[in-house]
């Protein structure tokens, strides 16, 4: 799709078109090597490559695989065998423990084995097999329906040349936007879960998820009705942010997942063309970097955030409208989390805890990444990545897609 054609698509649409042919790997003329968890390094590809790889891997090695041991820790293991990751692991672990995966998980985490394969990052095929194991894990657990489900299973059966698992996709929307009465109600009991649990700034970050999953289904299923779908959501998130009394405040820093919420806003506003909020939104997100490139949570959490950073990164690729500012706070950002991957392959949020998620976030934003444009520029000098707390704030709980 030309540049052109992606500007003439409406704004979820072309959100959607990004995310399905961004492969920013692709050139890197800096030809920086990261390090791969094999050993194996290819240094013809390019930084973000690397990275994307060595991710891919560690999410391999992570999984509770379905498919003989690709995961690598004996045919006979303890964990469950359902395709899925663990939330929460040591950041020294190497496999998945003994408990059974989180069901909302499969497709938000796969989509980072998906980036590594489809960018043409990912060496071995260890990182193919555990993309395929999240999809069976899918099929196979009745409650996989999260709105990352939808995204991923469309984007699986274009790369896998499966149809079939688009299919499961439409299946599982349509029967959870059934059980609501339709999509207006599915988004409206997202918001308010959401706010009962005081999470204002997720109610975008679930139904931004929505309408990406419900444009997948579009592309997948044409003349279906779900772009009207993706409009429902994202018109939800934007009555919201201009109500007179709104669940997410974009004015006040220390709302709940204020900058997630501020991020993932953008993606709504874009898709329903309101231009000045976008515009308002994206200053305020600006507004927030911090100076080595990450954003916090909020104000009342400051610290480094990677995921917080790795949702400003997606969601302003994904809605593009760049700047030279923009661009260069994703080049910062981008920069800071190249250098912040372990050794492992994953990027671990404290001193002993990873979160798989988390790695799959940082890595469908570097995906995004035009990689021309990343540059050290935004690094301060004289600190090294290693041993800072680079976390998800002192007492943040990461945000996970709703199940």
């Amino acid at each position: 799709m030309t540049v052109d054609e992606v500007g003439a698509a409406s704004g979820a649409a072309a959100a959607f078109v990004r995310l399905r042919d961004g492969h920013a790997g692709r050139a890197d003329p800096r030809g920086r090597a990261v390090h791969h968890p094999d050993g194996d390094e290819d240094p013809g590809a390019s930084a973000v490559q690397q990275a994307l790889g060595a991710g891919g891997v560690r999410l391999a090695a992570l999984q509770a695989d379905i498919t003989g041991d690709n995961a690598g820790n004996g045919l006979s293991d303890p964990d469950p065998d359902d395709g899925g990751w663990d939330f929460t692991i040591p950041a020294n672990a190497k496999a998945h423990t003994a408990a059974a995966s989180p069901t909302n998980l499969f497709g938000a985490i796969g989509l980072g084995a998906w980036a590594a394969v489809d960018s043409g990052s990912a060496r071995s095929p260890r990182v193919f097999v555990a993309a395929l194991d999240a999809e069976t894990g899918i099929q196979r657990s009745a409650d996989a329906d999260s709105a990352p489900d939808f995204v991923f299973g469309v984007l699986l059966a274009a790369l896998a040349d499966n149809p079939a698992f688009a299919q499961v996709a439409r299946k599982r929307y349509d029967a959870k936007r059934a059980a609501f009465g339709g999509a207006v109600g599915l988004g409206t009991a997202i918001r308010d879960a959401r706010h009962a649990g005081h999470e204002d700034g997720l109610i975008a970050y679930d139904l931004g998820w929505l309408t990406l999953g419900a444009a997948a289904l579009d592309s997948a299923f044409p003349h279906a009705g779900y772009d009207a779908d993706s409009g429902t959501y994202a018109g939800i998130v934007v009555d919201d942010l201009t109500s007179a009394t709104p669940r997410f405040d974009f004015h006040d820093p220390t709302e709940g997942f204020y900058v997630t919420g501020l991020a993932w806003s953008q993606v709504a506003s874009d898709w329903q063309g309101a231009s000045a909020l976008f515009d308002q939104l994206r200053t305020q997100l600006l507004d927030q970097q911090h100076a080595d490139g990450t954003w916090g949570t909020n104000a009342a959490e400051p610290d480094d955030d990677l995921q917080a950073t790795a949702h400003a990164l997606q969601t302003m690729a994904l809605t593009d409208h760049a700047t030279p500012r923009s661009q260069q706070a994703a080049s910062r950002a981008a920069s800071l989390l190249l250098r912040a991957q372990a050794a492992s392959g994953g990027w671990p949020v404290a001193a002993n805890l990873e979160l798989p998620l988390i790695d799959a976030d940082i890595m469908l934003g570097l995906l995004l990444t035009q990689p021309d444009a990343i540059t050290e520029a935004g690094l301060v000098p004289g600190t090294p990545l290693a041993g800072r707390a680079l976390a998800t704030g002192a007492h943040a709980v990461p945000a996970a897609p709703l199940p």
